[in-house]
Order: structure tokens, then sequence, then C-alpha cells
């Protein structure tokens, strides 16, 4: 399997089980390996993983969407990750347009389409993206061996590692590889704790964001 599919996740169950469905519905299943990074306390979802047949991982850095993530690029192999969330839809041939991008052209990081976001809609940003295990070694800009910068609860981590690669000329967006962001604020999902704390952090995030821009302009 040479696509390791991401995907942290806290007190989701049914989010796993339609991801679970939807990935494998769009895919060759032997091109990916879905794994679901959870907390250790969040027994529901350890179990809907079990039930699910594929791999949990246990978030071993901090409790947060970058630690998540972090924690299983250290315990996965494949040549390339995608990184994603509970809340999304995988249309049919989002996959083989970001392989193309990344083992012929090159790119360590490579943005999906979420149909929601205007930043992505215009090419110069993505929610989530498919990375090289080279790369994502070297995605944070202050610190080797990881993809994601941990300092932020939740925002504005995917526009901090995108922004690095742009800077590095490693960014290409594919508009044609279509993961759907099932988002409350795209009209496309109900809210819980898990957004609303999102939002709570939002504030702290984006100064937090701003303090870190000089690394990486």
């Amino acid at each position: 399997m040479s696509v390791a599919v991401l995907v942290p996740t806290l007190g989701r169950p049914d989010n796993m089980r339609r991801v679970h469905e939807d990935l494998y519905a769009s895919v060759d299943p032997a091109d990916v390996s879905l794994y679901f990074v959870v907390e250790e306390r969040d027994v529901d979802s350890v179990e809907a993983g079990h039930d699910l047949g594929v791999a949990v991982l246990w978030n071993q850095r901090s409790a947060s969407y970058a630690g998540a993530i972090n924690s299983a690029l250290l315990w996965t192999d494949e040549p390339y990750l995608f990184i994603g969330a509970d809340d999304l839809h995988f249309h049919e041939g989002w996959l083989p347009p970001l392989l193309a991008m990344a083992g012929e052209f090159g790119f360590g990081l490579v943005g999906t389409n979420d149909l929601y976001n205007r930043d992505v809609l215009n090419g110069t940003h993505a929610t989530h993206f498919l990375v090289t295990r080279e790369y994502a070694l070297t995605g944070c800009v202050d610190e080797p061996g990881v993809l994601l910068h941990e300092g932020y609860s939740h925002n504005w981590v995917d526009t901090e590692v995108v922004a690095t690669a742009i800077s590095r000329a490693e960014f290409a967006p594919c508009l044609t590889s279509i993961v759907e962001h099932l988002h409350p604020l795209a009209g496309k999902a109900g809210t819980d704790t898990t957004y609303e704390k999102g939002r709570d952090s939002e504030p702290l995030d984006a100064q937090h964001f701003a303090e870190r821009r000089h690394l990486w302009t």
C-alpha cells in the first residue's frame, strides 16, 4: 500500500464509519491504508476502529490535530501520506492526480479541492493534502522530523504548513482531486463540541500564526 490516509478523530464514531466506507468506495483498497488517530481516553473511537478492522493509532504527542498527525507519521512507513479528517467526502478519482503531481512532478505537498475554502478554490491553499514521507519529515519550518507545528490548538496549522511549502516551491494545488470538506461553516454538517473548541481557539491560533510568520516569509 503506497498511501497512508491519516484521520485524527475525537468522539465521532459515526464519522469514522462513514469515512471508512467512503474512502474504500473511492479507491482501489490495495492503494491505501486507513489509520484513525485517537486519544487513549476515547474508548468509543477505539472500539469503532477495531469494529471496522482498521488500524487505530494512539496520539502520543500533544492533544491536538497536529499532535495526532505527527504521531501517525512516526508509526507508519508508506511513501505517501494523505493528511485527512473525519468530516471528509472522497470523490471518485481523487487519488491518481495527487500521486501524479507528487511522483511525476516532484512536489512535496499537493493540495486537494475541498469545494468550500475560497483560498483552496483559487489554488493558493489546501485544507487537506498529500505529502511525500521525505517532505513530511521536514514540513515544520523549525522542528525537524515532524510535519505540523503543535503550538496551535487547531486552527491555522494547515495554513502554516502550506505557506511553508509554498515558500520552498514544494506546493502544488490539484483542484481535480475533490475531497469535500463537510464542515458546518460550509453548511454541510451540524456543530459539536470539537467544532466549538476550534471556533473558540481561533483568536489565539491566529495570533500565534502571526507571531511565527517571519519563519517562512
